[in-house]
């Protein structure tokens, strides 16, 4: 039943209207108190934030917040989480396939939309990570890189929480989504991709070609999404952890 419901949603065309509800500007005396009571209401820290509350002058800008300058330390090692959620599935890719849930997978090429780039990523790793709602919505590189190219991809917007990853089949390749071409500096591909959700608000770019340190941001959410971030075999890779388990941005994430 829960397939059927959100496969007939129009989900593209409500989700452009919550991005436009929450991009609407905020009276400054109500924005501290919102900001707040979504920060209880939904697990957001708020001691990380950059800035005042009051200055987000809507819900969109509260969550594309930026964090304060060196709350953050980059962990050891050449690989770190990208940002802020809970893990999906992470560890080796087996060939050319990505888990999605136990049991269940979908095609490296058919995610990334490149069939030279996947066979360059197959026997990889990756780690596929959930943003909810009350998390950072910054995505940030895992690794030191060049982005080659940033390729978006269209599709619908399913949502992308457990429960409906569990049940929609090769979701993340039916939503539309963002893909960071990259190589790494020891020749390896790579990529990120920013994969778009239900009442996501956008997808925002902030680097679309050239060098990227270990760490440093390539774009924002609008509400809360999915990352999915893949180095090709021959190096470090991602380790494996199980689902559900927390990371933060910026934390060591060589297996």
């Amino acid at each position: 039943m829960r397939r059927l419901l959100l496969t007939l949603l129009p989900k593209v065309a409500l989700s452009r209207l919550c991005g436009l509800l929450c991009a609407t500007p905020l009276p400054r005396g109500l924005r501290v108190r919102l900001f707040r009571w979504f920060a209880r209401r939904y697990g957001a820290s708020l001691d990380e934030v950059a800035g005042e509350l009051g200055d987000f002058r809507s819900l969109q800008q509260f969550f594309r917040r930026a964090l304060r300058p060196g709350s953050r330390p980059l962990g050891a090692g050449p690989l770190v989480w990208p940002c802020d959620g809970r893990i999906v599935t992470a560890g080796p890719i087996a060939g050319d396939r990505i888990p999605q849930v136990k049991g269940h997978d979908y095609a490296l090429a058919d995610l990334v939309g490149d069939a030279a780039l996947a066979a360059r990523l197959a026997g990889g790793s990756q780690a596929t990570i959930y943003l909810a709602p009350g998390d950072y919505h910054r995505v940030h590189a895992p690794f030191a890189a060049t982005v080659r190219a940033v390729q978006p991809i269209r599709g619908t917007l399913f949502p992308v929480n457990p429960p409906a990853v569990r049940c929609i089949p090769d979701l993340f390749v039916r939503n539309a989504r963002h893909v960071f071409a990259c190589e790494l500096p020891d020749g390896r591909a790579a990529a990120i991709v920013m994969v778009g959700a239900y009442n996501v608000g956008g997808t925002l770019v902030t680097v679309a070609q050239g060098p990227v340190a270990c760490g440093d941001e390539v774009g924002q959410f609008g509400f809360g999404s999915t990352v999915v971030a893949l180095v090709g075999p021959g190096g470090p890779g991602f380790q494996a952890l199980p689902p559900e388990a927390r990371v933060r941005m910026g934390g060591g994430a060589s297996a």
